[in-house]
C-alpha cells in the first residue's frame, strides 16, 4: 500500500557536488521503487547548523513530498542512519490511499501561493 511522506534530509555541505548528487539519488532510487512516486523536490541550499553535528556546522537541506511503501522508508532510515554523509533527517508520514494527481495539483497551488506572496512581501519593502 503506498502512503505519502515528507522527508527533510541535511547533508554534509563539504560534498562535491558530484557526491551529493549520488547521494540524493541513491534514496530517490529507494522513494521511487516498488512504485513509489516523488511528488515534490525542494532544495533549500546549504544553511548554518544551530549546533554541531557529526563535527559540521553547515548543512545542505533538502526536502521531499514522496509517495512510496513503508518499506522503503524503514529501508531508507537504516541506511541514513549508517551514512556518515547525512548529519540528519526527519520522516514524517502525511496520509494512505493518496491520489497522486490530485496531491501534486495541491502541492503546487501551495508553491504558487507561496510565491505570490513572496512577491507581494518584496514589492511592500
Amino acid at each position: 500500500m503506498l502512503r505519502e511522506y515528507e522527508l527533510t534530509i541535511i547533508a554534509r555541505a563539504d560534498l562535491p557536488e558530484s557526491d551529493g548528487s549520488k547521494l540524493l539519488s541513491k534514496y530517490e532510487k529507494l522513494m521511487t521503487a516498488d512504485g513509489g512516486e516523488i511528488l515534490q523536490k525542494s532544495n533549500w541550499g546549504v544553511k548554518k547548523l544551530a549546533f554541531p553535528m557529526k563535527k559540521a556546522f553547515r548543512g545542505n537541506y533538502v526536502n521531499y513530498d514522496f509517495v512510496g511503501t513503508a518499506a522503503n522508508l524503514t529501508e531508507m532510515e537504516r541506511l541514513m542512519r549508517i551514512d556518515d554523509d547525512v548529519l540528519r533527517y526527519m520522516s514524517v508520514f502525511i496520509g494512505q490511499n493518496v491520489d497522486v494527481s490530485k496531491r501534486k495539483e495541491q502541492l503546487a497551488k501551495i508553491a504558487l501561493a507561496a510565491r505570490e506572496a513572496a512577491n507581494e512581501f518584496r514589492d511592500r519593502e
